[in-house]
């Protein structure tokens, strides 16, 4: 084999290991946290929990879409569904709290719908986790 053939197998090589490391480590990252939701549950739609929420109150759901808003120290989090519905997940008493600056990113949430104390009584999910993606 000669020198130029050598030279162009090891850069092939060298470049096609180069190429792995950098697609395994930019690829997609998927972030776990807590009890994470199983991909395959059935999902409720956030809309049907806000306005049917006598069917839900006290029932763990798995709801998906955006982050819409987030507690700069990882507490809660308001996640927006492809309806334009978003509810307040509430991680403060949660086993794990998401590093924050992930608006935008796509999440599967499980979590316990309850009713807030006071006079504005809003619909909430109590996070037991997430999978951020």
């Amino acid at each position: 084999m000669s020198t130029q053939k050598k030279i162009f197998v090891v850069l092939t090589i060298v470049l096609s290991g180069l190429l792995g490391l950098y697609i395994v480590g930019c690829g997609p990252r998927i972030e776990k946290f807590g009890e994470a939701p199983d991909e395959t549950a059935p999902k409720a739609n956030i809309g049907v929990v806000l306005f049917n929420p006598q069917n839900y109150i006290d029932k763990e759901v798995v709801v998906e879409g955006t982050i819409a808003s987030e507690c700069p120290t990882g507490g809660w989090i308001n996640v927006r569904d492809t309806s334009g519905s978003a509810i307040y997940v509430e991680m403060h008493s949660a086993p794990f709290a998401p590093i924050p600056q992930r608006v935008g990113k796509s999440v599967v949430v499980k979590g316990l719908v309850y009713q807030s104390e006071g006079s504005a009584k809003e619909i909430k999910l109590l996070g037991k986790g997430l999978v951020i993606k």
